[in-house]
């Protein structure tokens, strides 16, 4: 047996929730004419009716119509937005209720939920007391509640929405209770629904709903009276599955809820921690908490977030990732000690925090040919220790960027590299490697200045670039034998900020030295390497 719980037009609900005077005029949901592509407002688009209370269907107001259509129809119309936050609140609030009468549930939409009555013994054997507890359990919410009990969990769905099988709960403003008027469930009681009700819970038939109103068939009932073979022969297979459902002869599954588990502990300590030992203690046993709960959940971690709060109310929040994923407190409290030993604190640990990020056990595959570390953990308490000698940001692995000017690269965290390789060998993806023009082998390679010298050059104008013709200065002097260029290099030209530009020759001194030459606007010339 399975129980539904749905909040009738659950956007407008949550609306009129804290304005009861307004259930008893005439009130509306109107949709936002905003493109979500773009985030702009469209006045192409025609807002319409999402929902209406029960004072607006008396002036024949119903869910589709234009809001022009609406208020020709009844001037005094409340017209209404769609409010995302108040829905994501309240959503919140019905799945903790819902969590609260059993553990297995659904949440088959905004404000409608499935739960499975199979772990509740009471509902089975006295379902109409159950229904009752059910309902005043969900007072505090003051939000109308349509329950339905049924044998399979689409025909719940279908129950909810007819009147003779559901029991609500309505407030004018105190709560009002209404038992359905069938205790047992029975087909017969869905017959009258039209076809729109299924296929709004169920998505729309395999065929034109058109064809099925000139057979003459309008409701559940005359669906269900048909014959299966039939539907099957004219329709496919998607029209026997919704006379499979009508019948109880489908059983599905329930999409099962389940909430994130966080792996995170937080302790505010009663006397503040002057060294270094006791908090590493006190995050011993933190760790050996949360690793627990990784192992009963089958999980790693692959990051450790540390938060400690100072007396004088300064706090200090670092995220330290592992080269793989693991469970072993030892492991994560060395990388912690590590990080720790760096920091100076302005005043005593008052509280403290750590946060594990779940990710799947790592898996190795060792093979003959490869390379690979023997303990990733230790070669990261070793990068550790290097960052803190050098500074945070300046250990990594140089990577070229992608444009022409010179020297420029990006430093980037070996761990993250290393992942990424990895993620590669299991996708079978292959990681190109990058070159520039410098890096890739040739009879001359070049030894780079770094930085580049600067140098006073004699050149004469030329048509475009200036000419070089001697160098004056620098570790090589004398007139230029052969030269070749110019190479004009530019980017960034959109940016005041970050455009650069730059010629390069190419030149042999008369001593057989081969050089490069770089000139920067408005004229100044530098030695950017050496052919060897």
């Amino acid at each position: 047996m399975y129980s539904s719980l749905h909040i009738p037009s659950f956007p407008l609900s949550v609306l009129l929730r804290d304005s009861p005077g307004s259930t008893a005029e005439p009130t509306a949901l109107v949709s936002s004419t905003t493109d979500p592509s773009s985030g702009t407002s469209s006045t192409r688009a025609t807002p319409l009716l999402l929902a209406v209370n029960t004072a607006a269907t008396r002036h024949r107001i119903a869910p589709g119509l234009t809001v022009t259509r609406a208020l020709a129809r009844c001037p005094q119309l409340i017209l209404l937005a769609p409010d995302p936050s108040l829905e994501h609140l309240h959503q919140n609030a019905l799945r903790e209720y819902v969590s609260s009468l059993g553990p297995d549930f659904e949440e088959a939409a905004p404000g409608s939920f499935l739960l499975d009555l199979l772990s509740l013994p009471h509902a089975l054997t006295s379902p109409l007391d159950w229904i009752e507890q059910a309902l005043r359990k969900a007072t505090p919410l003051h939000l109308p509640l349509h329950l339905a009990i049924a044998p399979t969990p689409d025909l719940a769905l279908l129950a909810g929405r007819s009147r003779a099988l559901r029991s609500t709960l309505t407030f004018h403003p105190e709560p009002v209770f209404n038992n359905a008027q069938h205790s047992v469930f029975s087909i017969q009681a869905l017959a009258g629904l039209p076809l729109s009700s299924l296929q709004t819970d169920h998505g729309k038939l395999t065929t034109d709903p058109e064809l099925l109103h000139l057979w003459g068939i309008d409701t559940l009932g005359a669906l269900a009276a048909l014959p299966r073979q039939g539907l099957a022969e004219r329709l496919g297979p998607g029209a026997t599955r919704l006379h499979d459902i009508l019948h109880g002869k489908y059983h599905r599954l329930l999409n099962l809820h389940r909430p994130p588990q966080q792996f995170t502990i937080t302790r505010e300590l009663e006397h503040p921690l002057e060294t270094l030992e006791p908090l590493l203690f006190l995050l011993r046993r933190g760790l050996d908490t949360l690793c627990s709960r990784l192992r009963s959940s089958q999980r790693a971690t692959i990051s450790t977030r540390l938060t400690l709060t100072f007396a004088d109310g300064n706090l200090h929040l670092r995220e330290l990732r592992l080269p793989e994923p693991t469970c072993t407190p030892s492991t994560l409290l060395r990388l912690l000690h590590t990080h720790l030993d760096t920091v100076r604190a302005p005043a005593p640990v008052v509280a403290w925090s750590l946060l594990l990020t779940p990710a799947l056990p790592g898996e190795a595959q060792h093979h003959l040919f490869d390379r690979s570390l023997r303990d990733p953990h230790k070669f990261a308490d070793t990068l550790a220790r290097l960052e803190a000698l050098l500074g945070p940001g300046r250990l990594g692995t140089p990577r070229p960027i992608n444009t022409h000017q010179p020297d420029s690269f990006q430093m980037e965290d070996p761990l993250c590299n290393r992942t990424s390789r990895i993620a590669g060998k299991k996708t079978g993806k292959a990681q190109l490697p990058i070159f520039d023009h410098d890096s890739i082998p040739t009879a001359l390679p070049l030894k780079r200045c770094r930085p580049a010298l600067p140098v006073h050059v004699a050149c004469e104008p030329d048509d475009h670039f200036p000419r070089p013709l001697a160098l004056l200065s620098g570790p090589h002097r004398g007139s230029i034998a052969a030269l070749h260029g110019p190479f004009p290099l530019s980017g960034h030209w959109w940016n005041p900020t970050e455009r650069w530009q730059r010629i390069e020759w190419d030149l042999q001194l008369a001593n057989q030295t081969l050089l490069r030459l770089a000139c920067q606007p408005p004229g100044n010339w530098f030695l950017e390497g050496i052919y060897e």
